[in-house]
């Protein structure tokens, strides 16, 4: 009987010792010590001592040549009362917003991913040079819109390093609708 009071005295504490370095070691959030929070918690002790300390410069991508002409062309979509609306740039940009004349949003392009165009589509055929292109779908009414309009609108391209630029939307008169 002796020998299991001192059994279990010895396992009562081992389990205060693993409970109390458990409490040690996690706090009382119940956290890790070792996590790392993007934001220092306020304490009254740490409130006064604390000196932000940059472990990870901040890194700026160097400007890349900014766009200097935007021509637009449209091309057939399978999808029926759709077409594809393209934009056709040189340099490097982020994305783009088609405004009209009175500066109201129109089209809003990202940057396309890839797509499947054949050499007959205005995405090959308006291609000039170095140009690549962004393309959205776009309804019925905002084609005709465009085929009316587009003349008078103008591309604000968000750049990379150069803030937004603004330049003239020019017609390739390529359609394949």
């Amino acid at each position: 009987m002796r020998h299991e009071v001192s059994t279990i005295r010895r396992a009562l504490r081992c389990a205060l010792l693993w409970a109390l370095t458990v409490t040690a070691a996690c706090g009382t959030s119940g956290a890790t010590s070792a996590f790392v929070s993007d934001r220092p918690t306020a304490s009254p002790t740490s409130a006064h001592t604390f000196k932000p300390e940059v472990t990870k410069p901040t890194v700026s991508q160097a400007p890349l040549p900014a766009p200097t002409h935007v021509k637009w062309a449209i091309d057939h979509s399978d999808q029926p009362g759709r077409h594809i609306f393209e934009l056709h740039y040189d340099g490097s940009a982020m994305g783009f917003r088609v405004v009209d004349d009175a500066g109201r949003l129109v089209i809003v392009l990202p940057i396309a991913g890839s797509g499947i165009f054949g050499p007959e589509t205005c995405m090959a055929v308006a291609k000039t040079g170095t140009d690549t292109a962004t393309w959205v779908g776009v309804d019925e009414a905002t084609y005709e819109d465009l085929l009316v309009h587009a003349a008078s609108y103008r591309v604000e391209v968000e750049t990379i390093g150069h803030g937004t630029v603004t330049l003239p939307l020019v017609d390739t008169g390529c359609r394949r609708s």
